[in-house]
């Protein structure tokens, strides 16, 4: 079972929105705290989810996070010229999963993606209401 964490969303790239008057956007990334997730495995790894009601297994993001000494990030929204595009393209990894019954999915992430922190980002966890509040990620890490 992966345990949740807070994923609080910080904002970048003010001066460079702000020398262009709005037309080139910031950059919104994720940062949960610690530099490892609690639920450690080894490969394969297979992760069952259950989604909500209405709810598509694409609409989740699998990410692999990026490690500090006391934290671990990702990008969630990229900035861009009279734009912000959503979804976190750096740090996005492509998933397939297998429909076991209704709302139930499930995702195998395969060896070759290697040692390292990954998260699942459930669907809605980036939205302006969340930016204040914090969201939630999905965490694993998988040693050496």
């Amino acid at each position: 079972m992966l345990t949740s964490e807070v994923v609080n969303f910080k904002t970048g790239g003010f001066l460079k929105s702000l020398a262009t008057d709005g037309i080139v956007k910031g950059d919104v990334n994720g940062h949960v705290q610690g530099p490892q997730g609690k639920t450690k495995t080894t490969f394969p790894v297979e992760i069952a989810v259950y989604a909500p009601e209405g709810t598509e297994i694409n609409e989740y993001q699998l990410l692999r996070l990026r490690t500090h000494s006391d934290s671990r990030e990702f990008r969630s929204v990229t900035g861009g010229i009279v734009h912000a595009s959503g979804g976190a393209t750096r740090d996005a990894i492509e998933f397939q999963s297998q429909k076991l019954c209704s709302r139930v999915y499930q995702i195998t992430l395969p060896a070759t993606l290697g040692k390292g922190e990954y998260g699942l980002l459930p669907p809605g966890s980036v939205s302006s209401s969340n930016m204040a509040s914090g969201g939630k990620l999905y965490s694993l890490s998988i040693p050496e």
